[in-house]
């Protein structure tokens, strides 16, 4: 009957599965020194269909399951494209904004590879991201073309990731244009702030644009906005495709770069990795990445030493911090501190200025906590005013 050849190929099936997922390991090896708890889970899961379907197979089951073969087709049926249904509802209606993913995704696949940064943007580039027109100059930065200096221009030159590039809001109402009109009207002479900002960017990497860049902008100061993430190392080389292939990949990466691609799928993930308790992890200060930004932002502030510039850090936290501050946070915040003593530049806790403010209102999305235009305008005017009160920037310097 062609009932038990189906479960039987279905058994096959499985069993196949089951076999190539269980010959590869997975990271976060915890069972028997090769499976993550979650990974040990999908092979008891697969494991456990297996079982069932030898059970349906068994002369006791199988002629009960035969006579309602046809109620079994239709709820599988029905599962299938009610889940069809709930992935479609979730593009067109994008809850949460759960588009980010799709669109952080087409943003990485347009870096070009570079030998010193590892990746950047492309130059002259013309892009929408989550419906915001991108357009790079001839150096690969969302900025304007670099320009020889006006009489009496004070140049500034911004080191940052995602949130210095601007993600999600137009290249005008970024904090680096806001804080250059607003520096212009106090000062009362011409100010330039170049956005040399790119997603994913850590301090090793903004170093190494510092290097590029310090002769060509010929900046008077260099502002770095330090994020959270910056303690991470990113590989020397960048291959996007090949990170999306399913070509030589393990079973678990292959299945997350399946599951990536539905966006129900990754609604679901969010909802999952935001119900969890906030993170208590603490600062490593001997683990790779944090070594590596700890010596870049050092050797930021020798450059900037050696040949005559203001060097400013503002230490930023995600506005997910302002409820409940992680450890690691306030410890990383407290290493750069003694770095800025060390080479005598000033840091600034940036976290402190959202106080009360409603998070939502001042980013893109659930989803994408990047800054919005608010957001930006309220960090581009606690800038300002920090600048100014302190005295890092005057009307007659440099």
């Amino acid at each position: 009957m062609w009932f038990r050849a189906f479960l039987g190929v279905w058994t096959l099936l499985l069993t196949a599965l089951f076999g190539w997922l269980a010959s590869h390991g997975s990271s976060g090896a915890i069972v028997f020194h090769k499976y993550s708890p979650g990974y040990f889970l999908l092979l008891l899961a697969v494991a456990g269909l297996i079982a069932l379907t030898l059970l349906a197979q068994s002369a006791f089951l199988y002629f009960r399951l035969y006579r309602i073969r046809r109620e079994i087709i239709l709820t599988l049926t029905a599962i299938f494209f009610s889940l069809m249904m709930a992935e479609a509802a979730t593009r067109v209606f994008d809850p949460l904004g759960i588009s980010y993913f799709e669109e952080s995704t087409r943003y990485q696949l347009d870096m070009i590879s570079d030998p010193a940064l590892g990746y950047k943007h492309a130059p002259n580039l013309r892009r929408v991201y989550q419906g915001v027109e991108v357009s790079t100059n001839q150096f690969g930065l969302r900025d304007r073309e670099i320009e020889p200096k006006q009489t009496g221009e004070f140049r500034i030159l911004l080191l940052g990731d995602s949130v210095t590039f601007g993600w999600g809001v137009p290249i005008e109402a970024t904090f680096g244009r806001r804080l250059e009109n607003l520096l212009t009207t106090k000062l009362k002479r011409p100010v330039r702030a170049v956005n040399s900002g790119v997603g994913g960017y850590n301090t090793v990497q903004e170093y190494a644009v510092l290097k590029q860049l310090a002769g060509t902008v010929d900046p008077d100061m260099v502002v770095l906005l330090y994020v959270r993430n910056d303690i991470q190392s990113n590989d020397p080389s960048l291959n996007p495709e090949a990170e999306l292939t399913l070509d030589g990949k393990t079973p678990p990466e292959v299945i997350l770069i399946l599951a990536g691609k539905s966006w129900l799928y990754r609604l679901c993930w969010f909802a999952l990795r935001y119900s969890r308790a906030p993170s208590s992890a603490t600062l490593d200060e001997n683990a790779r990445g944090v070594k590596e930004s700890l010596e870049a932002l050092s050797g930021i502030a020798v450059l900037c030493r050696n040949r005559g510039l203001r060097f400013v850090t503002f230490y930023y936290r995600p506005l997910i911090d302002a409820a409940s501050v992680p450890p690691l946070a306030n410890q990383l915040f407290a290493a750069i501190e003694n770095i800025g003593r060390r080479y005598g530049f000033p840091v600034i806790d940036a976290g402190k200025w959202w106080g009360e403010l409603d998070s939502r209102s001042l980013t893109n999305s659930t989803v994408d906590r990047h800054h919005n235009a608010r957001g930006h305008e309220i960090l581009a005017a606690r800038m300002a005013n920090v600048l100014l009160e302190r005295g890092i920037v005057n009307r007659s310097w440099p």
